[in-house]
C-alpha cells in the first residue's frame, strides 16, 4: 500500500478539531466528516479543507473515499459506531474511552476480529516521544525493578463548562474522562491488578465527582491514582524502581518533561541524585503520533499495535468496571 491513507472523522466536535490541527501538522489526509448536522461538517470541512462532508454516520462509514475511521462521539456512542464503521470494513481509531464498559469493548473487539480490520483505543499518551523515552529508562534497568507508582488527573471542570461530564446518561464523571489515563499507564507498566480498591465522591446525579484508587500486582507492586473534576491536582506521575525513581512532570499524559533520580546506595544516608532530563519538544499538541502508528499497522497488514492491544483495552475497562461497581457509579442501560 503505497498511497496515503484517507481518514474519515465521525463527529465534528471540539476534539475532533484539536486532532485534525495534529493532522495537518503531520501531513495525514482528512478525506471525510460526517456529523449529525451537515452545518457542523461543512464548518469542519471548511476549516480543514475536508473535500466529503456527510450528514449522518452511516454516509461517513459507507464513503468509499475512506480507508480509517476515527470515532470522536460522546462515550456511550464509542461503541456503537466503532461497530458501525467495523461493519462497513473500515479501519478505526476510537477516542478514549474505548466503550461505556467492558462488555461493550469486547463486543468491538470480537467484531473487530471478524471483520479483520484494524480497531485502536486513541489512548494518544502512550505514542508520544516523551512516553518513548521514559519506557527507554525502565527497560534499560536504570531504576531498578518496579515497585509502585503514583499519578494523579484532576482537573477544575464545573458543570457549566463541560456539562455532558456531569450527566450520567452521557457517560460522566471523572473516572472515564480523566482517570483513564493514570489506568492506561499503569496498565502498560505493570499488567493486570491482583486487586482493586476503590472510594469515590459522587454528584447528586450519581457520577463521581473524585475518585482514588490503590492497585495491588504481583510481588507486591502497587499503583495509587487520585482523579477529580472539582479541582485541579498536580496532574503528575511518578514510577518508583528500587535503584531510583522517574518523575513526570504536568501534564504527564502530554508531551511534557521527566526526570530520572537515581538512588546511591553507597551512602550511610541514603540520597536520589537527579542524572538525566528530558525536556524534548514536538510540533503540535502530540496527537498525530497515534494516527501515524495506525497508518503504520494498516501498511503492515495489522489488526492491532502492539503498544495498544484491544485485549488490554478490555481489561482496563474491566479494571474501571470494578472502580465503579465499587463506587456506586452505573450508566443508564447498563
Amino acid at each position: 500500500m503505497t498511497e496515503q491513507l484517507r481518514w474519515g472523522f465521525l463527529g465534528a466536535g471540539g476534539i475532533s478539531t484539536v486532532i485534525a490541527a495534529d493532522f495537518q501538522v503531520a501531513g495525514l489526509k482528512i478525506q471525510a466528516v460526517g456529523a449529525r448536522d451537515i452545518a457542523n461538517a461543512n464548518e469542519f470541512g471548511d476549516r480543514f479543507d475536508v473535500p466529503n462532508r456527510h450528514a449522518g454516520y452511516d454516509a461517513l462509514v459507507n464513503d468509499p473515499e475512506v480507508d480509517i475511521v476515527y470515532i470522536n462521539t460522546i462515550h456511550p456512542l464509542h461503541a456503537e459506531h466503532a461497530l458501525l464503521a467495523i461493519n462497513a470494513g473500515k479501519h478505526v481509531l476510537v477516542e478514549k474511552p474505548f466503550a461505556l464498559n467492558a462488555a461493550q469493548a469486547a463486543r468491538v473487539q470480537a467484531a473487530a476480529k471478524a471483520k479483520g480490520v484494524f480497531v485502536m483505543e486513541a489512548m494518544w499518551t502512550r505514542f508520544l516521544p516523551m512516553m518513548d523515552e521514559v519506557f527507554k529508562v525502565i527497560e534499560a534497568g536504570k531504576i531498578g525493578e518496579l515497585r509502585f507508582a503514583v499519578a494523579d488527573h484532576s482537573q477544575y471542570l464545573p458543570e457549566s463548562f463541560a456539562a455532558r461530564l456531569w450527566k450520567p446518561e452521557l457517560g460522566g464523571g471523572a473516572l472515564l474522562d480523566l482517570g483513564i489515563y493514570p489506568m492506561s499507564l499503569f496498565a502498560r507498566l505493570f499488567g493486570n491488578p491482583k486487586t482493586v480498591t476503590a472510594r469515590a465522591t459522587l454528584t447528586e446525579l450519581g457520577v463521581d465527582l473524585m475518585t482514588s484508587a490503590i492497585l495491588e500486582y504481583d510481588g507486591g507492586v502497587q499503583a495509587t491514582m487520585t482523579t477529580s473534576l472539582e479541582v485541579f491536582g498536580p496532574i503528575t506521575a511518578s514510577i518508583v524502581g528500587t535503584t531510583g525513581r522517574i518523575d513526570i512532570d504536568t501534564s504527564f499524559y502530554e508531551q511534557t518533561s521527566f526526570t530520572v533520580y537515581e538512588t546511591d546506595m553507597s551512602r550511610t544516608a541514603f540520597v536520589q541524585t537527579p542524572v538525566q532530563k528530558y525536556e524534548g519538544k514536538i510540533e503540535g499538541r502530540g496527537m498525530q503520533y497515534q494516527a501515524i502508528e495506525v497508518e503504520r499497522c494498516v501498511r503492515a497488514g495489522l489488526n492491532e499495535s502492539s503498544t495498544m492491544t484491544l485485549d488490554e483495552t478490555v481489561s482496563i475497562m474491566q479494571i474501571m468496571d470494578e472502580i465503579r461497581k465499587q463506587t456506586g457509579v452505573t450508566y443508564p442501560g447498563e
